[in-house]
């Protein structure tokens, strides 16, 4: 007789079965066919009962989507579908919400994801995110920004732009376009992510190295388009005279641009140079709202997270800065490359 219980199966043998058992050379082969009729029926079972391995998930805790961070959300996303086995699980925070992109983290070490992937949103939450990953021995990798210190214990690494450079390539275009002579203003990114203090340092280094520029403005836009227009046009509307505006992202150059119009200059009257060469970005190039960009690949980075998150998730070594270059953009150049 069999029944089954809770997926397995069981076999109650019969005494006619027991008697077979006990006579000669056809009892011997009766236990054999008993064994078997009792064994198959289970290994079925088992086999059954065997699951298909889970996905690797990786927790992606990052800003809000907006002009940059929305492509690298879309690069990681459309990567991620590209390796086998790999899913995504995307969570948001504003820009200085760090206890709620902590919270996050807590929820994504809780639902057992095998690696965290995180856009910071704010400085001070990022050692208490290093710690969690830490204490869970979870792999952890920052993208787009993050701490910069010389080493981090554990699976941890970080791929970054160098924003630094980015200044650098940026200011020196300009300063070249306006033969080193002019009045510059710096619009400048929120104050909670590092490419703002980085882009603004290498804007300054060059600019202190040509005698005749000066920077005679500076406000902060949060990285935003409608911020940076009216920024601006406040400038604009004391008789702020302006050579230059450098913004720390394609975003709030645009912005920047919107104002000129607005005020009814002509588009080459002040140089705008933006970060990023985004699509609109580009755009604003071609029509000449925009002097320069610097690209910023947002593909290779979300390309090499997802990468080295896989790596760390099997214990293997990766550079723990793993850094994606810049490359400057001019309206000298075809945009075509950069819009791939």
């Amino acid at each position: 007789m069999i029944r089954t219980l809770r997926g397995w199966t069981i076999v109650r043998k019969t005494d006619a079965g027991r008697h077979a058992c006990r006579s000669g050379i056809h009892s011997f082969r009766a236990c054999v066919l008993a064994i078997i009729r009792r064994s198959t029926p289970c290994a079925l079972v088992l086999a059954s009962l065997a699951t298909p391995a889970l996905a690797t998930t990786i927790g992606v805790a990052m800003v809000q989507p907006n002009g940059f961070t929305q492509l690298l959300r879309d690069g990681i996303e459309s990567y991620a579908k590209s390796v086998p086995g790999v899913a995504v699980q995307f969570v948001y925070a504003p820009e200085g919400a760090g206890e709620t992109q902590i919270e996050q983290v807590r929820q994504f070490i809780t639902a057992k994801v095998d690696a965290l992937l995180i856009l910071p949103v704010d400085p001070l939450a990022n050692a208490t995110i290093t710690r969690l990953a830490q204490e869970t021995d979870i792999p952890l990798v920052y993208a787009n920004n993050g701490p910069r210190e010389d080493w981090f214990a554990g699976r941890i690494a970080f791929v970054l732009p160098n924003d630094l450079v980015a200044g650098r390539l940026q200011m020196r275009k300009l300063a070249q376009m306006l033969d080193g002579k002019g009045r510059i203003a710096i619009i400048e990114g929120h104050p909670s992510h590092s490419a703002t203090a980085l882009r603004t340092r290498g804007v300054k280094e060059v600019a202190a190295a040509f005698p005749g520029l000066s920077v005679v403005a500076e406000g902060a836009a949060d990285w935003d388009r409608k911020k940076a227009a009216s920024l601006v046009a406040g400038w604009l509307a004391k008789g702020l005279a302006l050579d230059a505006i450098v913004a720390n992202n394609d975003e709030m150059a645009i912005g920047a641009a919107d104002a000129v119009a607005a005020a009814g200059l002509p588009p080459d009257r002040i140089l705008i140079g933006g970060v990023d060469a985004t699509p609109e970005g580009l755009t604003a190039m071609q029509r000449k709202r925009m002097a320069v960009t610097v690209y910023q690949d947002a593909g290779l980075q979300a390309r090499r997270a997802i990468d080295d998150a896989l790596k760390l998730i099997r214990h293997e070594t990766v550079q723990q800065y793993d850094w994606v270059p810049f490359e400057l953009v001019t309206d000298r150049m075809s945009t075509t490359h950069f819009s791939k």
